[in-house]
């Protein structure tokens, strides 16, 4: 049965892959299958602290009212909540990105453990943990809905913008991560992305 489970969760993150290379509709065209390169971080166990500085993040569209308490983690073998898609509208997992330029961000996500959406997404600078942006997640994402065949998962997209002053000059990895305001967890998200930032 646990095979079972696992060939069913490797298959649904195929399918979410597939959608996202066939077809041009709007809302398929988002979502990639998570990446392993080695120019993002793997989820780990241990979280480091939230940096403080982060309290300049607006939270008032969210359920978080104190970001410290923010439980990072990462998510459980074979559970896929979500998936960091795409920054400044490319899927490449590195982006050179000028100082001047705003940072937009978007994918989807979901509490997979709870069968439903995400309160909101959480999105962090990957060393130090300091948060960049909180995005609802209330975009239309039929394509989600479709390959992981849950009609819960239909408005499972978010976006954010995040403002590039906020991050070091030099390479960036961003990640992203579902928060679930009942136990205030965050849960990593696939797919990270780095950024190479300039002057």
């Amino acid at each position: 049965m646990l095979e079972r489970a696992k060939i069913f969760g490797l298959i649904s993150v195929l399918a979410v892959s597939l959608a996202a290379c066939s077809g041009n509709s709007e809302s398929a065209t988002n979502t990639t299958s998570p990446d392993n390169s080695s120019s993002a971080s793997a989820p780990t166990a241990a979280s480091p602290a939230v940096d403080k500085t982060s309290s300049t993040v607006s939270v008032s569209t969210t359920q978080i009212k104190n970001v410290s308490e923010v439980k990072f983690k990462a998510p459980t073998p074979g559970s896929l909540y979500g998936v960091l898609d795409v920054i400044n509208d490319s899927s490449a997992p590195t982006h050179k990105i000028s100082k001047s330029t705003p940072i937009k961000v978007s994918g989807w996500a979901v509490l997979a453990n709870k069968n439903k959406l995400a309160d909101s997404v959480i999105i962090t600078q990957a060393d130090n943990k300091k948060v960049l942006a909180v995005a609802p997640v209330n975009i239309a994402r039929p394509d989600v809905a479709k390959a992981l065949n849950n009609p819960a998962y239909k408005n499972s997209g978010w976006t954010a913008t995040i403002n590039p002053a906020t991050l070091p000059t030099g390479k960036v990895v961003i990640q992203a991560w579902s928060y679930d305001s009942a136990t205030k967890e965050a849960t990593q998200l696939s797919r990270n992305h780095e950024v190479d930032l300039t002057q």
